[in-house]
């Protein structure tokens, strides 16, 4: 059941990844303001918050794209 749950919001992320990028090609071509203007502008005005966000961001990519090869989520389903 949990795997399953992982599953479903992995692919939900990976398909509003994938929106937001169609839109940000949209917008570049048809010009019109891009997500990437706003992301600029929000950095501007409040940076400490984009670090501390980044950071977070990175952290989370990290552990689970490069985490332990064992668990839940590991090809072979070793527990240790």
């Amino acid at each position: 059941m949990l795997g399953n749950v992982f599953s479903w919001t992995v692919t939900a992320l990976f398909g509003v990844i994938t929106i937001l990028l169609a839109f940000e090609s949209w917008a570049l071509l048809t010009n019109h303001k891009p997500i990437s203007d706003y992301v600029r502008s929000a950095v501007h005005s409040s940076p400490g918050e984009a670090l501390v966000i980044a950071v977070v961001i990175g952290m989370l990519l990290g552990h689970f794209l490069w985490g332990p090869a064992y668990g839940r989520t590991s090809p072979t389903n070793q527990s240790r």
